[in-house]
């Protein structure tokens, strides 16, 4: 049995199934919008805290929503740049991640489960 404390860094970059496609060529953001963090069952929990990370094409900033509600904000800068941000989800279900700049957007849809935030670790049931 594994220990809480050896397990958690076990989804470093949740790409795979999580972002969604779109067009590239359109897009002012990146190929890639990931989270980063999951749970020890590789999943996302209530009350712990995760990365959003995504790849800018253009100096403006992003802007950040869970089921449409905003989160957070990156700055722009002179030169496009990864963005980042903290999302700590707070209900248990269906969660649409939105990540927009410029106008554009991308979106990652998940399930968050119950989590047992253990401080360096997340536990999800």
């Amino acid at each position: 049995m594994r220990s809480l404390r050896n397990s958690v860094p076990i989804a470093v970059a949740v790409a795979a199934g999580l972002v969604l496609s779109a067009p590239q060529a359109s897009a002012e953001i990146g190929a890639r919008v990931v989270i980063a963090g999951g749970g020890l069952t590789n999943g996302f929990g209530t009350g712990c805290a995760y990365q959003v990370v995504a790849t800018g094409n253009s100096s403006a900033g992003m802007d950040f929503y869970d089921n449409g509600v905003w989160f957070a904000a990156t700055e722009g800068s002179p030169n496009p740049k990864t963005h980042v941000a903290n999302w700590t989800p707070q209900t248990v279900g269906p969660h649409t991640i939105l990540v927009t700049q410029n106008g554009e957007s991308k979106t990652i849809g998940l399930q968050v489960g119950t989590g047992i935030n253990g401080g360096s670790s997340c536990l999800v049931i």
